[in-house]
């Protein structure tokens, strides 16, 4: 009788066990990401590439006139509404301005093709002249996805460089596809809402955490102001069956 019960209180034990294993988290695929910005910055990071390491503070506002942060859009967008600012001067004839964003929670070591949506506001003309380039067409928007941290390092040249490859200006680099450029319309005034989608899906890799970091930006071979506001992304992830 004693070994009985001994036996039933194990069995309770390895039942009240199995009952507190947690379960697997369920990981959707596709995964559709959508942000708006309406609140806030939505865990996005600002940044800026290919300008010159020595720049002081006061030449990063006043010569390249770098700036960015949450805001609301132009006057001329209606009905109103916010999203990511960032504005440059390219005085150094590539500058690469971006915003990044670290994801999580997806299959580790695990290929995934990535499709982008992105919208925002521009008041940049198409067929216009511009210094070293066209304003709308020599400013090329690209966007990638990376297992490790997009971030500057420098080059032998005192430069800040990227350490993936997004090529530059209107090259397509093995880690960034191009999506387009930021010219409106011929007779742009204002700045106007603009679509530019992946021409295919994108792929990349997670890292061993289950984890990618998105990068999308602009590529500007015009060697004038360029002032943009990212007003929506939207994110299509699906593991690859390749």
């Amino acid at each position: 009788m004693k070994k009985i019960i001994q036996i039933i209180t194990i069995i309770i034990i390895v039942l009240q066990a199995c009952k507190k294993t947690p379960k697997p988290p369920v990981i959707e695929n596709p995964i559709l990401l959508n942000y708006t910005f309406e609140n806030d910055n939505e865990g996005w990071v600002y940044g800026y590439s290919d300008y010159p390491s020595t720049l002081s503070l006061n030449d990063s506002l006043v010569l390249y006139q770098m700036l960015y942060g949450h805001a609301t859009l132009p006057a001329s967008i209606v009905p109103a509404q916010k999203g990511l600012r960032i504005k440059g001067m390219n005085r150094s004839d590539d500058l690469f301005m971006y915003v990044k964003k670290n994801l999580s929670g997806l299959v580790p070591n695990t290929l995934y093709k990535i499709t982008f949506e992105i919208e925002m506001a521009s008041n940049a003309p198409t067929n216009a002249v511009g210094v070293g380039g066209a304003p709308g067409e020599a400013v090329t928007l690209k966007a990638g996805a990376k297992a490790y941290e997009p971030k500057n390092i420098k080059d032998n040249l005192n430069h800040y460089r990227l350490n993936i490859d997004k090529a530059n200006q209107k090259d397509t680099g093995i880690d960034m596809q191009i999506l387009g450029n930021i010219g409106v319309a011929d007779d742009t005034k204002n700045y106007t809402l603009i679509t530019r989608s992946s021409p295919t899906p994108f792929s990349a890799s997670t890292n061993s955490d289950g984890k990618i970091w998105i990068i999308i930006g602009t590529d500007s071979g015009y060697e004038g102001l360029t002032d943009l506001y990212y007003s929506n992304i939207k994110l299509k992830l699906e593991k690859s069956t390749n």
